[in-house]
């Protein structure tokens, strides 16, 4: 590294030259010149240019240090965009919930429901680390709904997700039955609404060799499983 030599200053028994850190980045300032040097703490004083433009005089060792990064912007930046943070957490609170425990689930090994989410594999694409970008895609919660994923074996992104209701959630869990009679498939629960009929007694009467059609009927229907096609 270059060095420059300055006239000797009081108090200075021999006058060595000092680096010489014109041109040098830290951060996002820049060295221009040395503005004064030190005696005691040789912790010399330069004029830096900060990327956005302003000069400031720094003093040489909060700069190497990685104490002063830039003018006082970069501070700046960060403390108004926790502002912002905070001021989307505090306006979207139903949002923020479902944001916080979308990541619970997914990155806390004590979470609850981390078993079947997290521990299987299930995550949450990077972009959704910002409250904000998750705010973004998915937008305001409607009432009654909550954070759904479309593919219950995919991962929380835009793509996957979804405000869904109780009814949708509850037809799209993994351990639905799926049921498909005269052509038409839904589970095993939907079935039991439309032919008012209790699940319990539907599975029982499945796992007894009853028809599909049968099970849901009181036996009125003597199809076979196989030519109503249950599927699980």
């Amino acid at each position: 590294m270059k060095t420059i030599r300055t006239e000797q200053q009081d108090g200075l028994k021999r006058n060595r030259p000092i680096k010489d850190w014109s041109g040098t980045r830290f951060g996002r300032l820049t060295a221009l010149s040395l503005v004064e040097r030190d005696v005691k703490y040789r912790n010399h004083k330069w004029l830096f240019r900060c990327d956005c433009g302003i000069e400031k005089v720094v003093p040489i060792r909060l700069v190497v240090t990685g104490h002063a990064a830039s003018c006082g912007c970069l501070a700046s930046e960060a403390l108004a965009e926790r502002n912002r943070t905070h001021g989307l957490t505090r306006s979207n609170p139903k949002e923020y919930r479902s944001w916080k425990d979308m990541r619970g689930r997914c990155n806390n090994p004590n979470d609850a429901s981390y078993k079947d989410y997290g521990g299987r594999g299930i995550r949450v694409c990077r972009e959704w680390d910002d409250f904000s970008v998750f705010l973004r895609d998915m937008g305001l919660r409607p009432d009654g709904k909550t954070l759904d994923r479309i593919d219950v074996n995919g991962d929380y992104q835009r793509e996957n997700c979804r405000w869904a209701g109780h009814k949708e959630q509850a037809r799209n869990k993994r351990n639905n039955v799926n049921i498909e009679i005269d052509g038409v498939t839904k589970t095993l629960a939907e079935w039991c609404v439309i032919y008012k009929t209790d699940s319990s007694k539907v599975r029982y009467r499945l796992d007894h060799g009853w028809s599909v059609k049968g099970a849901f009927t009181d036996g009125r229907y003597q199809r076979s499983n196989r030519a109503c096609g249950a599927t699980a």
